[in-house]
């Protein structure tokens, strides 16, 4: 990777497969503790294994079967629990540390827009230990339990990253998530200057801790029965705020201010007549109410996070809740390289770098990815049928 640090300064840059691979694997075996001794691979070898398996989204035992010098599959399971699957709160603060290991300049230490979120994948087994392992929700491909995690994003023009993720259990209610993920970016020195959340945290608790923290934030409303309460505010044909309510028999009530913004279609995808959106809208928000629908819809960029880490997510059938957040965390730090790695491609100029989305789009680093690894250990294109025994 030498060659292209060194050569990040000039106008014209040169990236190859090779520097992206050597880049991902010093990420990832800098952060995570791997030791591989007494053995003809090496931690290097893992890690080159766990990047093509996520990069093709496949198993271990898929990547393995298919090169011709790489490592048995066993011995990659045998080694990632010896010595990484240990405990899920060391290796997720490993993870949290591989993701800000190569970021774009200025993103710390400072107040940005932030997203969180929950990301569910979807489960069809048991829990290996315990019932806590699984979380629940709405049915999702054919099935209720799913191992749960949750982000959170910065959302700033070209910088756009996962700068913290935490493993959401069973028992832990939103406040929990909120203050873990929220105390990650403390610790680096970032603060909210709005934070955009989801529908399913428009609770009494939540707003209740963001004000009480003064941490100014957007949430949609969601409209709870078929008549009275917030359906009462939708109505007219004008965009207003108005104060408000919320009452929960185990939690008590909050006031906050809603609101409301009215949106006409005018024809486009052929509909016409106004539609209605309502925003929980806490702390200092100065913006013109008709554009709260326009900041809210930032958030979904942390949406294409989820959908895109899928693409680069290794696959497994285990239980095991360790090895299932690995392959996640792997995702989501190779996303953060390929928005390192746009940045510094990009061209430096008055009032910000000139970023050119489609010149190192995300199935090009998955291929440049998948290619050096097959160039190292060869691709396996012929098999021997095993001796009868």
């Amino acid at each position: 990777m030498s060659q292209f640090t060194m050569s990040c300064s000039d106008r014209l840059l040169t990236l190859d497969s090779t520097d992206v691979l050597d880049l991902t694997v010093q990420t990832l075996t800098t952060q995570f503790d791997l030791s591989v001794k007494g053995y003809n691979y090496t931690a290097e070898t893992i890690f080159h294994i766990l990047t093509a398996a996520s990069v093709k989204g496949k198993t271990i035992e898929d990547i393995c079967g298919q090169l011709q010098e790489g490592p048995h599959p066993n011995a990659v399971r045998y080694q990632l629990k010896k010595e990484l699957l240990k405990g899920i709160g060391e290796l997720e603060d490993a993870a949290n540390e591989a993701l800000l290991a190569h970021l774009p300049p200025h993103l710390c230490c400072k107040a940005h827009k932030v997203a969180i979120d929950l990301v569910f994948i979807p489960y069809h087994g048991q829990a290996q230990s315990n019932d806590n392992e699984l979380r629940r929700s709405q049915a999702k491909s054919g099935t209720t339990t799913f191992h749960c995690y949750a982000t959170a994003y910065i959302i700033k023009r070209n910088k756009r990253c996962t700068l913290a993720l935490t493993y959401v259990r069973a028992t832990d209610t939103l406040i929990d998530v909120l203050e873990r993920l929220l105390t990650r970016l403390a610790a680096i020195g970032i603060s909210c200057k709005r934070l955009y959340l989801d529908r399913q945290f428009f609770t009494v608790q939540v707003i209740r801790y963001l004000q009480e923290h003064c941490i100014s934030a957007i949430i949609p409303v969601v409209l709870r029965g078929r008549s009275g309460g917030l359906r009462e505010l939708l109505k007219g044909r004008k965009s207003y705020k108005t104060a408000y309510t919320m009452k929960s028999p185990k939690n008590g009530s909050v006031s906050f201010e809603v609101w409301v913004v009215c949106k006409y279609s005018h024809g486009k995808y052929k509909r016409h007549g106004v539609k209605r959106l309502a925003y929980a809208v806490l702390g200092d928000i100065t913006c013109p109410l008709p554009y709260v629908y326009e900041e809210y819809r930032q958030r979904f960029g942390i949406e294409s996070s989820y959908r895109l880490m899928n693409q680069v997510r290794a696959r497994t059938a285990s239980r095991d809740p360790g090895l299932r957040l690995l392959f996640v965390s792997i995702a989501f730090i190779l996303l953060n390289l390929w928005v390192y790695l746009k940045w510094m491609l990009g061209s430096p100029r008055q009032g910000g770098r000139y970023i050119q989305p489609r010149f190192f789009i995300l199935s090009r680093l998955r291929l440049f990815l998948e290619e050096a690894v097959k160039e190292i250990y060869g691709v396996a294109l012929s098999i021997q049928t095993a001796p009868p025994s």
